[in-house]
């Protein structure tokens, strides 16, 4: 079980775009990191003024940057509570070590009406549907691992007609994970050649799943790569299900609260998406949380752990009765082999 690490560093929130010279002078605009968890990271490129096309008209997606969503913090800091956590892990050679808490920087703000420009603003109407699910492996992240949820909104149209602005777009979600060993021996079966006579019973513990929530195995020294892998996807499918149940409807009245104007639509419909987009992200996280105030007590990863049990529980039993099974051939002369349960001397 990848136990979730569940550590943030969502730097989610773009800041409002602005206008830009024409397509042809602009430089490519790349998102850079934030130097700390108070500075949002820009989702895109702001849309260029050019791109507004009279009554209709689209612009760039709009992504979260890699690395800026909620993540699922690291469990070397299981236990202690999320801000201390990123005080104690600044996160030098550990790319998941600042916990979702500390790292969040929800900037939820409704586009300004500007009243006294005299230009018209038509109420938005959110035509955004839910568009694919991925969940890319292979990001770094730290003992045992972490996932990321990193929403975009591709496709991106907006149509005026009727007094009002209707924009239509695909919500995607996007789960990026990784795992790491963290110097843990790896047990893919019983019959590893890991598991022998003597390293059978500290396995079997080190797998054997806690008996009270979050159920978690201590993993001190072998664990399951398999199942690490297990909980990190887990925590995907987990996002995947609340954005389709509920996130949907946070972008929905996110957008709908705000309007546009004809004569600066692209940057208008860029603000209300980016800003469902820190929305959606930010209530995700209290989503994932729930009342819990540490990693091992976060909704999100009891949810997880509870998921993994069942698998972890076989694979613990498994061993055991490897290692029983190798100590019962031990103790059995080489001239002799068992038949019906005794031990009989070979024909």
């Amino acid at each position: 079980m990848a136990s979730a690490q569940k550590m943030d560093a969502p730097q989610v929130g773009a800041e409002p775009p602005a206008a830009e010279p024409p397509a042809a002078q602009a430089p490519e605009a790349t998102p850079a990191t934030p130097a700390s968890p108070a500075a949002p990271a820009v989702a895109e490129k702001d849309p260029d003024p050019a791109q507004d096309q009279g009554d209709s008209g689209t612009i760039p997606d709009v992504r979260t940057p890699p690395g800026a969503g909620r993540a699922t913090g690291s469990e070397s800091t299981a236990g202690a509570p999320a801000q201390k956590a990123a005080a104690d892990s600044p996160g030098v050679g550990k790319p998941d070590a600042v916990p979702v808490v500390a790292n969040i920087s929800h900037r939820f703000s409704q586009p300004r009406i500007d009243n006294s420009a005299g230009r018209k603003h038509d109420a938005a109407v959110s035509g955004v549907t839910m568009g694919s699910f991925s969940q890319p492996g292979g990001r770094p992240k730290s003992q045992f691992g972490a996932e990321d949820y990193e929403p975009a909104f591709t496709g991106i149209k907006y149509t005026f007609a009727g007094g009002k602005c209707t924009i239509t777009a695909s919500l995607d979600t996007i789960c990026p994970w990784g795992t790491n060993a963290g110097g843990d021996i790896d047990v893919p079966s019983a019959n590893a050649p890991v598991v022998t006579i003597d390293s059978a019973p500290a396995i079997k513990a080190d797998l054997q799943p806690g008996a009270v929530t979050p159920f978690k195995s201590p993993r001190t020294k072998y664990y399951s790569q398999a199942l690490v892998e297990q909980h990190e996807k887990f925590h995907g499918t987990d996002d995947y299900g609340w954005t389709t149940s509920t996130g949907l409807g946070i972008v929905k009245a996110s957008i709908e609260a705000g309007t546009v104007s004809k004569a600066t639509a692209a940057a208008d419909v860029h603000k209300l998406i980016d800003d469902a987009r820190t929305k959606l992200i930010a209530e995700n996280f209290k989503w994932y949380k729930g009342a819990g105030t540490s990693h091992d007590s976060f909704a999100g990863e009891i949810r997880a752990y509870a998921d993994g049990k069942p698998a972890y529980q076989q694979l613990a039993d498994a061993v055991g009765k490897r290692g029983e099974s190798l100590q019962m051939r031990k103790q059995i002369p080489p001239t002799e082999y068992r038949e019906g349960g005794r031990a009989v001397p070979p024909p």
